[in-house]
């Protein structure tokens, strides 16, 4: 019960302010309207209007003279004001380019073959039904630009009709209108869409008759319902000539600004995001040892961000450009992806440090052995020098040359060989030697540990150089939006 009452409150209040504008409405070029107080209108006519009295000045305005395809005024433009009131939007969307809304739209002009203050005092106003619009010239006002308008019906068609006695005729439509708009989803979520409604007489050009605005609040809105995605930030209304081969046509134009309400992308895309690199971030406190673990812990969060980005890239349309959003999924993947590349990396450290441990082991073994070798070889060496010297024999006088001989050879080549094991030994606890230096400057757990304090900290930082930036677009594109009105 209450919520009918309250709506029969709103309707009343929305037919004081038509009613209002009409009588505030002021047209300096026209005859002044009949004003008359209710008493006097009640001493004067004696009985409140009826209708054949109406009757009978429909009877006389609309008789044969009258031509509904000729202008009212042949000397100069016929002067149209124009105003709306936004009743209701119904949608935005970005993947048609598009915006609906229902609206109150008002044309007034003065037609001054419509007079009938001279036919009777008693009457202030004639409200007409829908049917009398096909028999009065109207100036044809349309959307140039909408993509669909209907007129509602519930259950008849919505047109309100009032000829006030000095001519002045005002129509009111109740549309649902689609009209395009400027999509630019370079900042999306933060963007802001600006939707246009042009307003022009398809049918007579500036000559025959002019478009004006309303001198005060030309259009404004009444609409109490929340848009899910966008809120209306501002509107803005001009005036301009447009030129065509037929000649010059006055111009109205409503720009309706719209910021997207990006709080739920923070709650259905950021945060999860945020959580889905910060557990990547866990992999640098698991143990070397539990390589599957820090894999599957990476694989996983690449996954679920894939999984979050593919849900909102669907409900967007394919456009060439990077977007706000597209920054931010290719920063969280590329942490994601370092993290894993360092997991690969700590793996690799890890197995070389095993394999120089198990090659120092064997170095060790082998010095151990070439230091046995050594004095084996001092020992056989002085053996053979001594006994070369007791086997050295002359031979008969007869021979042509003294040949001198040992009796074994063998010591000799030992030593040979034993001198190229001993370079290649010290070759190899050089090498050893340079390789222990660079294992013992980078390590897996010093990795690990660099780390844990660059990955978190880095992030955080790209962070909020991300928001800040984007939310200072997000203003200046709301500021550029809203241009000082031109009428």
């Amino acid at each position: 019960m209450m919520r009918n009452t309250t709506e029969i409150i709103d309707r009343m209040n929305l037919f004081t302010l038509i009613w209002g504008l009409g009588q505030a409405t002021k047209y300096p070029t026209l005859a002044p309207m009949t004003t008359t107080t209710a008493a006097s209108f009640h001493d004067y006519c004696g009985e409140p209007t009826n209708d054949s009295l109406s009757q009978f000045v429909l009877d006389q305005l609309f008789n044969d003279t009258y031509n509904k395809n000729t202008v009212p005024s042949k000397r100069s433009a016929t002067v149209v004001t124009i105003e709306f009131v936004i009743q209701n939007i119904a949608q935005v969307s970005e993947i048609s380019a598009s915006f609906t809304l229902d609206l109150l739209f008002s044309q007034i002009w003065h037609d001054p073959r419509l007079r009938f203050d001279h036919l009777t005092p008693c009457l202030q106003n004639l409200t007409l039904g829908y049917q009398m619009i096909d028999r009065l010239w109207t100036p044809n006002v349309c959307f140039v630009n909408s993509k669909k308008t209907e007129i509602h019906s519930s259950p008849t068609p919505n047109i309100f009709l009032m000829v006030y006695p000095n001519g002045t005729v005002w129509v009111n439509y109740r549309l649902q209108v689609q009209s395009p708009c400027i999509v630019d989803l370079v900042l999306f979520p933060m963007d802001v869409m600006s939707c246009e409604l042009v307003i022009e007489s398809y049918a007579y050009n500036a000559a025959k008759v002019a478009l004006n605005w309303r001198e005060w609040s030309p259009v404004f809105s009444i609409a109490k319902s929340k848009l899910a995605d966008f809120t209306l930030y501002g509107m803005q209304w001009t005036k301009n000539n447009f030129e065509y081969a037929a000649g010059q046509w006055d111009q109205l134009t409503v720009s309706l600004t719209f910021s997207r309400a990006y709080g739920f992308y923070i709650l259905q895309m950021y945060l999860p995001t945020y959580s889905s690199v910060l557990l990547s971030f866990v992999s640098f406190w698991i143990d070397l040892k539990a390589l599957p673990a820090r894999i599957t812990l990476g694989v996983s969060s690449l996954m679920a961000l894939t999984f979050q980005y593919g849900n909102v890239a669907r409900s967007l349309p394919k456009v060439g450009y990077v977007k706000s959003i597209d920054v931010y999924m290719v920063l969280s993947t590329g942490f994601i992806f370092l993290t894993m590349i360092e997991v690969a990396l700590v793996c690799y450290l890890e197995s070389e440090n095993n394999r120089r441990k198990r090659m120092r082991q064997q170095q060790k073994k082998e010095e151990k052995l070439a230091k046995c070798a050594s004095v084996r070889k001092k020992e056989s060496k002085n053996k053979s020098f001594a006994s070369s010297y007791g086997a050295i024999t002359i031979s008969n006088s007869n021979a042509a040359e003294n040949d001198f001989r040992t009796t074994d050879e063998e010591p000799f080549t030992n030593q040979v060989a034993s001198m190229f094991e001993s370079l290649h030994a010290l070759a190899q606890i050089g090498l050893f030697a340079d390789v222990g230096e660079v294992e013992a400057r980078w390590t897996a757990e010093k990795v690990d540990k660099i780390c844990r304090k660059l990955f978190p900290t880095t992030f955080c930082v790209l962070n909020l150089i991300y928001w800040v930036y984007y939310l200072y677009q997000n203003m200046v594109a709301k500021e550029n939006a809203l241009a000082p009105n031109v009428l």
